[in-house]
């Protein structure tokens, strides 16, 4: 087996987060308070988010959450390539 690029893991890793970062933070502006509760309450049976679902994040705090996700994501990805070739 093939080592995997640790660097470029990483990056992919915290790509992939963005993109589904963003895809949410679209889905949330899309759809509106009660449809955003109603999906999640679908998604996570058996919780209830209505109390907890808050749609009016400011850009900023998409930015910042947006930054945090790929870092964090990277981290991780970078963690998983270097364990992964490490045991290879």
């Amino acid at each position: 087996m093939k080592n995997l690029q640790q660097n470029k893991f990483a990056i992919a890793s915290g790509g992939a987060s963005v993109v589904i970062y963003l895809g949410c933070f679209l889905v949330m502006q899309l759809l509106g308070t009660e449809s955003l509760v109603k999906l999640s309450n679908l998604l996570f049976h058996g919780m209830d988010f209505s109390t907890i679902i808050r749609t009016d994040i400011s850009f900023l705090e998409t930015l910042i959450g947006t930054a945090a996700s790929f870092v964090f994501w990277a981290v991780i990805g970078y963690v998983v390539a270097f364990i992964y070739n490490k045991l290879n």
